[in-house]
């Protein structure tokens, strides 16, 4: 069964002219994670722009290499 990312915070940094959005796992609430949106994103908008950001993060972590310290 996939697992439920539930939208808990949308905030704007105006200092810095960015926009963060950020989960909790419905069935681990110690899991978190906090992705930038673009800026200024409304609610209206807010959850098609969430899921465009874990896209976004699923494809970065499958192109990227783990390595061990040297």
């Amino acid at each position: 069964m996939p697992s439920t990312l539930t939208i808990t915070h949308l905030s704007h940094d105006l200092q810095h002219k960015k926009s963060y959005v950020s989960f909790v796992w419905a069935d681990d609430p110690s899991k978190r994670l906090g992705l930038e949106v673009p800026y200024g994103t409304a609610l209206e908008q807010v959850e098609a722009e969430a899921h465009k950001a874990v896209l976004a993060l699923r494809d970065d972590l499958a192109a990227s290499q783990l390595r061990r310290p040297e």
